[in-house]
């Protein structure tokens, strides 16, 4: 009878939600559901319909339409393994021998998942079920006989009730999932992506992304500055890229991450995180990172972090999703940041926490607290002031030799001369060796008039770097200063040699040519 195999898949079904199965989809005429469940590595798919057959190859010929049905229905599945079920409810079995179909075999062309199939009908119901039960891994028993139904209008009413009660927990879900994951609309994301491919036009327009120099006048993280009270770059930076592939890769992540992020939260919940996971960022890159920075990839970690404070508090459906993918590409970023100098793991990490702060203060929606928000803003208060201080302790001891030159320059360009030869000479005395070390403490040398000291740091600079263009440069105004114009004007050549275009090497070759 019709309604008694719909009664006993509908049972079956009600058991299976009783052990944490979750209904994925259920079809129009509900005559076929498809259940999912993850258990020890495993995500069991169950898919179970009423449907009869008179022969067995019609059979086989339906389990391999209802194995592409699954593939193409139920994707986002935890773990690498993955056992499908299929299910018949059906008065009886074929005629001619189908049991065979019952065995469990690895589905064609794809590893690690594999397919079983059983057959209900009025003589095997209650071992199927027991087989079932085996392969999905359940522990609890199902304590009902299936062979044993109510009669007439009792069955249709159980049925009935059964089927709204599946249905009305199908729903529920799908209600649940909307106001998670679609509680607001992507708005700020899109403004952000504008806001810093204008920033990047505007910085090559007038000059070079990669120009460390001219990143720093823009507003890059640059540690001396900001101990000087120019703490508006740790929030400039992030709206700063240095070159091109820096630019594409954030703002992809920002792209993906970020319409996910906003739709969860909401705009105003997003762009709080968003700062607050930047500024974070850009503080734990002061206190650890002594080179010059740029880049919005604080922000971009930061969402991570309110994803991940999603997962906390919404663990089956962050696992149904986003979950293991999303893990996997931190860990991935957070192991690339330790062994890639180039990378600022500090802003990396920072970004993560403070993310993950911000969004415990300003909660998800739909979810009320005050303690943790509290605790979470007193903590993450904490430790930017932190930061902040043991930041400004270090940011005249780097050991970094282009962060030590850029702090030289920036203390000629101040007239402090002394300042810069005692720093350089330390670094120098400690084994801190490179060409740009002694390049700037012999232009503090000519501006104090120390011209032997500034040409033998000159000459250390041209044998570290044999193509150091500015050196001879400067060596050819040495020689030109004493004099020595034939000297001078051999260093300016070599010096014009290396950059060609340089117009002020031009220009003092023709002054020594036109004697």
């Amino acid at each position: 009878m019709y309604i008694s195999e719909k009664y006993t898949m509908l049972k079956v079904i009600d058991h299976l939600i009783n052990q944490k199965f979750e209904v994925r989809y259920i079809s129009n005429d509900r005559d076929l559901y498809i259940l999912e469940k993850y258990e020890n590595q495993t995500s069991h798919v169950i898919l179970l319909n009423q449907k009869q057959f008179d022969w067995a190859n019609h059979l086989k010929r339906d389990i391999n339409n209802k194995v592409d049905f699954l593939f193409k229905k139920v994707r986002m599945l935890r773990g690498r393994k993955v056992h499908y079920h299929i299910t018949y409810f059906a008065d009886l079995p074929p005629v001619d021998y189908w049991e065979e179909v019952r065995t469990t075999n690895q589905v064609k062309d794809r590893k690690n998942k594999h397919l079983t199939v059983y057959y209900f009908n009025q003589g095997d119901k209650n071992d199927e079920l027991e087989r079932l039960k085996k392969n999905t891994e359940q522990e609890a028993t199902f304590h009902q006989n299936l062979e044993l139904q109510p009669y007439s209008e009792e069955l249709d009413r159980q049925t009935i009730y059964l089927e709204q009660k599946i249905v009305g927990y199908h729903k529920a879900k799908e209600r649940e999932f909307k106001e998670v994951f679609f509680f607001g609309k992507t708005k700020l994301t899109y403004f952000l992506i504008m806001i810093n491919l204008l920033v990047f036009a505007l910085i090559e327009l007038n000059g070079s992304s990669t120009d460390t120099f001219h990143l720093i006048d823009w507003g890059a993280k640059f540690n001396p500055a900001i101990k000087d009270g120019e703490w508006w770059r740790i929030l400039s930076s992030m709206f700063l890229h240095i070159g091109g592939l820096h630019l594409f890769m954030n703002m992809l992540a920002l792209y993906f991450l970020g319409e996910v992020a906003e739709k969860i939260y909401g705009t105003k919940r997003f762009l709080f995180i968003y700062l607050l996971a930047g500024i974070f960022g850009g503080l734990a890159s002061f206190a650890t990172n002594d080179a010059v920075a740029a880049g919005a990839s604080g922000a971009i970690f930061g969402l991570f972090g309110a994803l991940l404070f999603f997962g906390l508090n919404y663990r089956e459906l962050f696992f149904k999703t986003m979950g293991t993918s999303l893990l996997i590409i931190v860990g991935i970023n957070i192991v690339f940041g330790f062994t890639v100098p180039q990378i600022d793991n500090g802003a990396h990490l920072g970004g993560l926490i403070g993310g993950f702060l911000a969004a415990q203060i300003v909660q998800l929606p739909h979810k009320k607290g005050r303690v943790k928000p509290l605790i979470a803003t007193i903590l993450f208060v904490l430790l930017t002031l932190t930061m902040s201080v043991y930041g400004v302790n270090h940011a005249e001891t780097s050991d970094d030799p282009q962060a030590l030159a850029l702090i030289a320059q920036k203390h000629i360009n101040d007239g402090e001369y002394e300042r810069v030869i005692n720093q350089l000479s330390s670094s120098l005395d400690d084994g801190s060796e490179h060409e740009y070390l002694y390049f700037y403490r012999s232009v503090a040398y000519i501006e104090m008039g120390e011209l032997s000291k500034a040409e033998k740091d000159l000459h250390q600079a041209i044998t570290l770097n044999e193509r150091f263009s500015e050196a001879y440069y400067n060596l050819g105004v040495l020689y030109e200063q004493r004099g020595e114009r034939n000297q001078a004007l051999e260093y300016v050549e070599r010096a014009m040699e290396l950059s060609s275009n340089q117009e002020q090497y031009i220009d003092f070759y023709n002054e020594l040519t036109d004697f």
